[in-house]
């Protein structure tokens, strides 16, 4: 059984880490948790599903995949499908947040995660301070009461 991490695009989520960051990222992790990853599969630039992944699965019989983040998985729901049917005994580690997990009901969780998080508005820290992100706490949780 093979180990792979796995490099993206270097838009992830909100964050953008070119595929070197990500490869310092991955093998950290993969440090911490005492895995010897085996390959490094570079994904097209602008792909968003895993393709070339599952492509290795068939040839490799990966074991473990680790991708930097969960925003690294597929978005459109034909793409998640594949994913959920090609990768279901795979076990899946992310990195920056810090889980883990194997089968389709672990990665229908952190995809509806994923998800939620695209949903959310980015809030640019250069342009405001703590005062004001906790006032804009203080006026959402007024609103919901």
């Amino acid at each position: 059984m093979t180990i792979a991490t796995v490099t993206t695009d270097i838009n992830i989520g909100s964050f953008k880490i070119p595929s070197n960051g990500q490869g310092m990222i991955m093998n950290n992790y993969a440090q911490r948790e005492n895995i010897k990853v085996d390959i490094t599969i570079p994904e097209p630039l602008m792909s968003k599903s895993l393709s070339t992944v599952q492509w290795m699965h068939k040839k490799f019989k990966l074991s473990k995949i680790i991708l930097c983040s969960i925003h690294q998985l597929p978005t459109k729901q034909k793409e998640v499908n594949k994913l959920l049917s090609n990768l279901r005994n795979v076990e899946f580690h992310f990195a920056l947040e810090g889980i883990k997990g194997k089968g389709n009901k672990f990665l229908k969780n952190v995809i509806k995660e994923a998800k939620i998080f695209r949903k959310a508005s980015i809030i640019e820290s250069s342009e405001t301070n703590w005062i004001e992100l906790f006032e804009m706490i203080q006026k959402k949780s007024k609103k919901k009461n």
